[in-house]
C-alpha cells in the first residue's frame, strides 16, 4: 500500500517551491462551480468575483505547498481566507439576520480545534478531514461577516469576542516552550528556522493580523451604529 500524500503534496523544498501551482481537476471544478454558484447568490458580483480569486489563489498558489512545510504559512493562509476573502465575499452576498454572538462562538470553537495538534495533524493524513478544516474555518467567518453587516449594534460584541479569541490563540502560540506539531518538526528545517521559531512566528502573523483587522472591524462598527442611532434631522423651516 502506497504512503498517504497530503492533498498540498509532500513539504517543498525551497528551491522547488515556486513551482508547486495545485492544477488538481477536482480543485479546479470545485471552484468554478462555487464561482457559479455564487455569483447566483450575490448582490455584488464584481466583489464576489475578487473575494472567490483569492480563496483560488490560496489554493492553487505554492502557498499551499509551503503550508506542508511551514506551520507559519498555514496560518498565513487561513487568516487571509478567514479575515480577507471570507469579509470581501459576505459584503457580496445578502446580509445575515441572525445572531452574531453565536457565529462568533462557532468561528473560534473552530479556529482553536483545527489549530490544536490532533485535529492538525488529522488534516496532514486525510483530504477528507483538510477539506473539512478550510470549508468549516472558511464557511463560519463567511456567516459571521454577513451577519456583523445586518446588525452593526449587536455585531461589536461579537467582533470583540473574535478578535480576543484570536489574540488568546495567538498569544499561546507564541508563547509555547515546545512546538504543537510533530509533523512540522523536520519540515521546516530547510527554510532556516527552527519549528519553535516557526510556530512563533505563526503566532505573530495571527496576533498582528487579526489585531489590527478586529480593531478596524470594531472601529467600523461602532462608527455604524453611532450613524444609525443618530436623530434625523427634518427639513429646515422656512423663514
Amino acid at each position: 500500500m502506497e504512503p498517504y500524500v497530503p492533498f498540498c503534496g509532500s513539504p517543498p523544498l525551497p528551491a522547488d517551491l515556486w513551482g508547486r501551482w495545485m492544477l488538481d481537476p477536482l480543485l479546479l471544478t470545485g471552484l468554478a462551480l462555487t464561482l457559479l454558484a455564487g455569483l447566483w447568490a450575490a448582490q455584488d458580483r464584481t466583489r464576489l468575483t475578487i473575494g472567490w480569486a483569492l480563496v483560488a489563489l490560496l489554493f492553487i498558489s505554492p502557498l499551499c505547498a509551503a503550508s506542508m512545510a511551514l506551520f507559519s504559512a498555514r496560518v498565513a493562509q487561513h487568516v487571509l481566507l478567514t479575515l480577507l476573502a471570507a469579509p470581501i465575499i459576505a459584503a457580496a452576498l445578502p446580509a445575515l439576520r441572525w445572531p452574531s454572538l453565536p457565529l462568533a462562538g462557532l468561528f473560534a470553537a473552530l479556529f482553536w480545534f483545527w489549530h490544536a495538534p490532533g485535529p492538525y495533524q488529522a488534516t496532514l493524513e486525510n483530504d477528507l478531514t483538510y477539506w473539512a478544516m478550510h470549508i468549516s474555518l472558511f464557511a463560519s467567518a463567511t456567516l459571521l461577516f454577513a451577519a456583523l453587516r445586518a446588525a452593526p449594534e449587536r455585531g461589536l460584541a461579537a467582533a470583540a469576542l473574535t478578535g480576543a479569541q484570536m489574540t488568546a490563540l495567538a498569544a499561546v502560540l507564541t508563547l509555547a516552550p515546545a512546538p504543537w506539531h510533530d509533523f512540522h518538526l523536520a519540515t521546516t528545517l530547510a527554510y532556516g528556522i527552527g519549528p519553535l521559531a516557526d510556530q512563533q512566528l505563526a503566532g505573530a502573523v495571527m496576533w498582528v493580523a487579526g489585531g489590527l483587522f478586529f480593531l478596524a472591524a470594531i472601529g467600523a462598527l461602532a462608527l455604524r451604529f453611532v450613524q444609525q442611532d443618530a436623530p434625523n434631522p427634518g427639513p429646515a423651516s422656512a423663514k
